[in-house]
């Protein structure tokens, strides 16, 4: 598993990023380019506070920027394992 990482949240419809902590259920580094970002992610945030959980829980639409290539992903979570899955947009 790759050390945590700070990755972009946006909730429902947010002009600015949410900075979190996550760690991805990943042994690989994600690429660089944008057309090698992998069409799913999935991992767990890191330290997640209980409002920023219910937060996640309650947005009706959440996206993640999980790099520097701003590639979007559509991602479900589960408040009560704090975990992630990501589908690029």
């Amino acid at each position: 598993m790759l050390a945590p990482q700070n990755i972009s949240i946006f909730l429902n419809n947010a002009l600015k990023p949410t900075p979190q902590m996550a760690e991805l259920d990943s042994d690989a580094v994600l690429p660089e380019t944008i057309r090698d970002m992998p069409d799913q992610v999935s991992g767990h945030f890191v330290g997640l506070e209980e409002s920023a959980t219910n937060e996640i829980a309650a947005a009706w639409k959440r996206v993640m920027i999980l790099n520097p290539t701003q590639v979007l992903y559509t991602f479900t979570f589960d408040p009560l394992t704090g975990k992630f899955a990501a589908r690029k947009r």
